[in-house]
């Protein structure tokens, strides 16, 4: 499949049962969701999709599946992020045998690294494969430490590079990272309460959490502002920034994900691994509505 990276992807949930195991068949209702609503791509076992708890078997049979329930009907990167470079290798070869499109890498997590060892990790995950790799930028876990230029340089010197996701409120960062690559990197906006401005930044499209539950709206919206209807995006962009900062200001993030996803969709995500999750709240159902009309009440 020839494809065409941009638009809105959300960073998908993993599924698990009340054993705490991978739940393939919701997994199927996810793809099947996501196809009917016309989003524009999958980004598969990234931070919302839990990636740091899950085995490497796990991570392998989550791909799998997501691949065949797909069938080549919406793309699919596979984030193959892990502390240990060779098995970032493998998960990146594992995802071009499964028939991925991309694959994508945050830096290498836990110890402190050099940017030497930081290229040097993404030099042998993007050789791994001939699938385009997007490298994944999580502000809150590191932050670059070569200027901007050099930063892309770099970038642009990795075998396979096709772009990045860039996930930081922050968009100055942003800006010059396109200033300096232009096309020749391809940027995905991973901060979903920048989604519209991050296309001012550059941005192509947007991975994120929250287009688990609200993507075929932010889809729209992002289109109109991409085509000049600047009015729609701000008056968008506030509502969803307000629906986001109440989600997050709860502590209570999973449960929340999981009762929208429930009363939007009828879909179970569960609850994550321990210890994410082990201290939200429970959600009324009349909350979670409240929050989801928020962003929805424009959707016509």
């Amino acid at each position: 499949m020839t494809t065409t990276f941009s638009g809105i992807w959300p960073a998908m949930l993993t599924p698990l049962d009340k054993d705490g195991k991978p739940a393939f068949d919701i997994l199927d209702e996810l793809i099947e969701l996501f196809v009917q609503q016309g989003l524009d791509g999958i980004y598969l076992t990234g931070s919302t999709g839990q990636w740091p708890l899950l085995s490497f078997s796990e991570r392998c049979a989550i791909t799998e599946r997501v691949l065949r329930a797909a069938q080549g009907r919406l793309p699919v990167m596979v984030h193959v992020g892990a502390v240990a470079t060779d098995e970032a290798v493998e998960l990146a070869r594992h995802a071009a045998r499964a028939g991925a499109q991309a694959v994508s890498s945050v830096t290498p997590i836990y110890y402190a690294h050099s940017s030497d060892v930081n290229f040097e990790h993404y030099r042998r995950i993007g050789a791994a494969s001939d699938l385009p790799l997007y490298v994944y930028h999580l502000s809150i876990v590191a932050q670059p430490k070569l200027a901007g230029d050099e930063y892309v340089e770099r970038l642009l010197a990795v075998p396979n590079i096709a772009g990045m996701k860039i996930t930081d409120g922050d968009l100055f960062l942003f800006g010059l990272i396109h200033a300096k690559a232009g096309q020749r990197l391809r940027l995905f906006s991973g901060a979903d309460e920048v989604m519209c401005q991050a296309a001012v930044a550059g941005a192509i499209g947007a991975i994120g959490t929250f287009y688990n539950v609200w993507g075929p709206t932010c889809r729209k919206v992002r289109q109109a502002f991409v085509a000049g209807d600047f009015e729609a995006g701000k008056s968008f962009m506030s509502r969803f920034q307000a629906a986001i900062a109440s989600v997050l200001a709860s502590g209570s993030v999973w449960t929340f994900l999981r009762a929208a996803m429930r009363l939007k969709y009828g879909i179970d995500v569960g609850m994550p691994r321990a210890p994410l999750g082990i201290k939200d709240r429970p959600w009324d159902d009349g909350e979670v509505r409240r929050v989801i009309d928020l962003v929805d009440r424009n959707d016509e």
